[in-house]
């Protein structure tokens, strides 16, 4: 991707937050109107919850499987002992939903990720003999918001007073965000034309536009308590600082999977 495209999924993650800014609130508020000439619920009995839960956080682990393609990192397994699969890691995140109009939900999440490999030059020692020696440092913070569309029922009343959700809840995604990103080499290096050895850390950080598709699902286990399993393909990179000027964007792309429980009230 160009630049002309990273300004495009800009565009369209500002759009996606802007949407989930003004139309949940509203689409909650909608769906929690009622007719004031109604007849008003009685009282529920003890020990009952009246209606559907609208809100919920959850906590999260997983894995994250970066597509890790472009030339940063080419160069990073072509001259170090290093292989795309040494750029995975685990992830933790936790987030915030709201539920809205039976078939919809607006999530809003937290990530973190990092990947932390040593590597040794392929093709160089010291003057001993010795491995030149360097790490590699990977962390990926993305913020999101998130549009989930659930196409089966998540739940129905039973009786007047008990709503119960649904067992299993299928559902997809679709959002974006910003993505906070940290590439950090420190340790041993060889000068290309010189071929001395020095000690640096070289270093590009900041934060990138993004955006994601997802795919998951919500197992019920009461009412208030659910587990949650979700695939979600994140689209992203970013141009690098001066510590990096040769090279094109960092490849910010990838997959992550996540399982979790989450609490609704």
């Amino acid at each position: 991707m160009n630049h002309i495209g990273s300004n495009r999924i800009g565009k369209w993650v500002l759009v996606l937050l802007l949407l989930a800014m003004f139309t949940a609130p509203q689409l909650f508020a909608a769906s929690n109107d009622s007719d004031p000439t109604a007849p008003q619920p009685q009282n529920s009995p003890s020990g009952f919850d009246i209606g559907k839960t609208r809100m919920f956080i959850g906590a999260h682990a997983g894995m994250n499987f970066p597509n890790a393609s472009s030339d940063l990192f080419a160069s990073a397994t072509n001259n170090l002992t290093l292989q795309k699969k040494d750029f995975q890691s685990p992830l933790f995140s936790f987030d915030f939903g709201i539920s809205f109009q039976s078939h919809f939900a607006a999530v809003f999440a937290v990530e973190y990720s990092q990947a932390s490999p040593v590597s040794e030059f392929r093709h160089f020692v010291d003057e001993n003999g010795n491995s030149i020696v360097q790490t590699t440092h990977f962390s990926q913070m993305p913020i999101t918001g998130t549009f989930r569309y659930y196409p089966l029922k998540t739940g129905e009343s039973v009786g007047s007073y008990v709503w119960m959700p649904a067992r299993l809840s299928p559902y997809l995604a679709a959002g974006g965000g910003v993505m906070r990103y940290d590439f950090r080499q420190e340790g041993s290096f060889v000068d290309n034309k010189t071929l001395n050895i020095f000690e640096h850390i070289f270093e590009s950080d900041g934060f990138a536009p993004a955006a994601h598709l997802a795919g998951g699902f919500d197992i019920n286990i009461s009412k208030r308590i659910f587990a949650n399993f979700e695939a979600r393909y994140v689209l992203s990179h970013k141009r690098l600082s001066t510590d990096f000027i040769n090279f094109k964007p960092i490849d910010l792309w990838g997959l992550r999977t996540t399982g979790g429980f989450g609490i609704r009230f």
